[in-house]
C-alpha cells in the first residue's frame, strides 16, 4: 500500500483542514458564489488543490460538495471547481465522476469562454484518469460547434479540445472525425485555433 504523503507537506491551510473537518468546510465554502473576496479564494483553491493531489482520501468524501459548484456561479466558481475534480479523479476510485460527467464537460457551452476552454483542456485529464470515458469525451469535444459562442470563441476553445485529444488518441477510427475538426480550424480568426490546427495537422502528416 502507498504511502500517505506527511502532512507537513501541505500548505498550512490544507494541514488544518486533514484534521479539522470544520477548517475543509470552511475552504469549501470560500469557493462558493457567494464569498466575493478573490484573496481568500485563491488561498482555498491553493489548499484545497495540494489535498486533491496529495491527500485526495480528505476532500473525495465532499465530492458532492463539488459538484454541486458545477452548476453554480460563475467563473470564479466554476473555473477552481473543474480542476479540483480533475485532480481526484485518479483517487476515485467508487467513479464518482460517472454521474458528474454530464455536469462537469456541459461547461463545455458555459457562458465564460475561460471555463469552456478549461473543461476542454482538462479532458485530456479525464482520459488519461478514466479511458474506459474516451469515446464519450472526444463525442463531447467534437460537438463543440453546437456551442453558443461567437466563431472566434468557438475556436479558441475547440483549439484547448484539440490539443487534449492529440495527447489521448490513438490512430483509429476518430481519428477522420478528429481530421475534419482540425481542418474546419485552419481559417479561423483565432490565431491560436489555427496553430493548433497547423501543428495537430502536421503531426499526422497533412499539414
Amino acid at each position: 500500500m502507498a504511502k500517505r504523503p506527511s502532512a507537513s507537506a501541505l500548505p498550512a491551510a490544507a494541514r488544518q483542514a486533514v484534521h479539522d473537518p470544520e477548517a475543509l468546510l470552511s475552504l469549501l465554502h470560500a469557493l462558493e458564489p457567494e464569498n466575493k473576496r478573490q484573496a481568500e479564494r485563491e488561498r482555498a483553491f491553493k489548499a484545497l488543490l495540494a489535498l486533491a493531489e496529495r491527500r485526495p482520501d480528505v476532500l473525495l468524501p465532499r465530492w458532492d460538495a463539488l459538484a454541486r459548484m458545477l452548476r453554480r456561479g460563475g467563473a470564479f466558481t466554476k473555473y477552481p471547481v473543474i480542476y479540483l475534480i480533475a485532480a481526484l479523479l485518479p483517487a476515485d476510485r467508487q467513479r464518482r465522476f460517472d454521474r458528474t460527467f454530464a455536469a462537469f464537460f456541459d461547461l463545455l457551452n458555459d457562458e465564460a469562454v475561460s471555463v469552456a476552454a478549461h473543461t476542454a483542456r482538462l479532458a485530456a485529464r479525464v482520459v488519461a484518469a478514466r479511458p474506459d470515458l474516451e469515446p464519450r469525451v472526444t463525442r463531447r469535444l467534437l460537438a463543440l460547434d453546437r456551442t453558443h459562442f461567437e466563431p472566434a470563441r468557438r475556436d479558441l476553445v475547440k483549439s484547448y479540445a484539440l490539443e487534449a485529444m492529440g495527447t489521448y488518441l490513438e490512430p483509429g477510427r476518430s481519428r477522420r472525425a478528429i481530421r475534419r475538426f482540425a481542418e474546419g480550424m485552419l481559417a479561423s480568426s483565432s490565431p491560436r485555433a489555427v496553430k493548433a490546427a497547423r501543428g495537430f495537422l502536421k503531426r499526422e502528416g497533412g499539414g
